[in-house]
């Protein structure tokens, strides 16, 4: 079992809450494997991004769900852009 202690880096604690939310999301609402897989893709490649690791290269996306895009918002009041 991975431990349970909360890490002292903020990015590590935030990612994990992250997937903590999303797995629970998908545990109570339910999803097919391909798009769990998919997520955990994506997750993977800005965990990897955000550590300065290479990884696999990110694919051209649509335009976000409006819900998404007013979560980027909060990342644009904090001076933080993509």
């Amino acid at each position: 079992m991975a431990d349970q202690r909360p890490s002292r880096d903020p990015l590590v604690s935030l990612f994990r809450e992250v997937v903590l939310v999303l797995g629970g999301v998908f545990a109570v609402r339910g999803t097919d494997d391909e798009t769990v897989r998919r997520v955990a893709r994506g997750l993977d490649r800005a965990w990897r991004r955000a550590r300065g690791v290479p990884g696999e290269p990110t694919p051209k996306t649509l335009a976000p769900h409006p819900a998404i895009a007013e979560l980027l918002r909060l990342t644009e009041d904090e001076g933080v852009t993509r």
